[in-house]
C-alpha cells in the first residue's frame, strides 16, 4: 500500500521508457502513478496501464487541469519538452522531465526561470549520477582524490536503434540531432559537466555510417571546459553495447566500464589507478534501480525541502554543450564557441 504523502503522479509518453518508469515506479512508496498519457496509445499501451491499474489519458491539458495530480513526469520526443514543462508548470504541477531538458539554451533558461519562480522543483532523468559506481567517481573527483582534473573520455554506445522504423522520432533530426547525443550522450555530458564545469568551446563530427541518411548513427567530440579540463566523447549507433567512462587526474585515473545497458541490471567494473608501479584497485558494483533513486530523490526535494543533486547552473550548461555540439556537427566540425556563464 502506497503512504499517504506518496505523490501522485502522471506519465506522459507510453513508449518504451514512459512504460518502464511506470514498472519502476510501482516499486517505489514514494509515488501513486494515476494516470498515463498519450495522444495515439497503441494497443500494447493501453493493455499495459489496464494490468497496472493505471488510468488512460489522451489530452495533457486535461490532466494538468486535474487537482488530484501532483506532478506529472514527461517521457515525450524531445522537441515537446519546452512547451509541455512550461505548461505543466503554468498548472502549478511539479515536473520531472526526461533528458534533454530542452532543445536549445534559451529554451532551458526559460523552463529553469519558470521552475524557479513557481517554487517547482525541476526534477531531471539523468539517473547516472545515481549509479553506485557513478556516484563513487563523482565523490572521489569532487574530494580531490585524483587531483587536478586532466581529461574526461566516454564511449557509450549501443545497437538498439538498429531495430527502430526509419519514421520513428529517435532518429528524426527535429528531436534527435547528433545521433544518439539526445538518448546517451547527454546522460555522459551532465557527468562531464557537474565534475569539470562549463564547457568553453567543442568540435564535432557526425555521420550516417550505416543508417540512411539523414538519420546519424556516429558522433564524436572534443570538448574544452573553461576549468582546463579537456574532453572526448564518442557514441556509436551500430555496435553491440559498450559503455565505459573514464576520468584522468595528475593524481590518478579511474574507469569505468558498464557491462549492459540501463535496464539490463549488469554491473559496472570500476578501476582506480593512483601511480604507476602501483596495483590498481578494481571493484565490481552490482546493479541497483538507479531510475527509482532518482525520481525518490525529487521526491523528497518536492515533500522534504530534501536537496537535489542538479543545479540550475549544471542543468543550462549542459544543455549549452548539447547545441554546441549539434550546432558543429552540422557545420562539419566547426569550432563553436559557447556562452560564458553569467556570473
Amino acid at each position: 500500500m502506497k503512504q499517504a504523502h506518496s505523490m501522485r503522479v502522471a506519465v506522459a509518453g507510453l513508449g518504451w521508457w514512459g512504460k518502464e518508469i511506470i514498472r519502476s515506479l510501482a516499486a517505489s512508496r514514494k509515488f501513486e502513478v494515476v494516470v498515463g498519457i498519450d495522444p495515439f496509445p497503441t494497443e500494447e499501451a493501453k493493455a499495459f496501464l489496464l494490468q497496472a491499474d493505471v488510468e488512460l489519458a489522451t489530452d495533457l491539458a486535461q490532466v494538468l487541469a486535474r487537482s488530484d495530480i501532483d506532478g506529472v513526469i514527461l517521457a515525450t520526443p524531445h522537441s515537446l519538452h519546452e512547451e509541455q514543462v512550461l505548461a505543466a508548470l503554468e498548472t502549478g504541477k511539479q515536473v520531472f522531465c526526461e533528458k534533454p531538458l530542452a532543445m536549445t539554451s534559451a529554451g532551458a533558461r526559460r523552463m529553469l526561470e519558470a521552475a524557479a519562480s513557481g517554487g517547482r522543483v525541476l526534477g531531471m532523468g539523468h539517473e547516472r549520477r545515481f549509479e553506485p559506481a557513478v556516484a563513487e567517481l563523482m565523490r572521489m573527483v569532487r574530494a580531490g582524490e585524483l587531483g587536478r582534473l586532466l581529461h574526461v573520455e566516454t564511449n557509450v554506445s549501443h545497437d538498439l536503434f538498429r531495430k527502430l522504423d526509419k519514421a520513428n522520432w529517435r532518429l528524426d533530426q527535429k528531436d534527435a540531432p547528433a545521433g544518439m547525443m539526445t538518448a546517451v550522450g547527454i546522460h555522459i555530458t551532465d557527468i562531464f559537466v557537474a565534475l569539470a564545469g562549463p564547457a568553453e568551446s567543442v568540435c564535432c563530427v557526425t555521420d550516417s555510417m550505416t543508417f540512411e541518411p539523414p538519420a546519424q548513427d556516429y558522433v564524436t567530440a572534443t570538448i574544452k571546459f573553461r576549468s582546463g579540463t579537456r574532453g572526448t566523447i564518442t557514441f556509436i549507433s551500430a555496435t553491440p553495447f559498450h559503455g565505459r567512462i573514464a576520468v584522468f587526474g595528475d593524481k590518478g585515473w579511474v574507469e569505468l566500464v558498464s557491462l549492459g545497458n540501463v535496464d539490463q541490471g549488469l554491473p559496472t567494473i570500476f578501476t582506480h589507478c593512483t601511480a604507476t608501479g602501483v596495483a590498481r584497485v578494481q571493484r565490481s558494483y552490482e546493479a541497483t534501480s538507479a531510475v527509482v533513486a532518482n525520481f525518490e530523490s525529487w521526491a523528497d526535494a518536492v515533500t522534504k525541502g530534501s536537496p537535489y543533486p542538479f543545479t540550475s547552473a549544471e542543468l543550462l550548461e549542459n544543455i549549452k554543450l548539447f547545441e554546441a555540439i549539434v550546432r558543429s556537427g552540422r557545420n562539419g566540425g566547426a569550432q563553436v564557441e559557447l556562452e560564458t556563464p553569467s556570473a
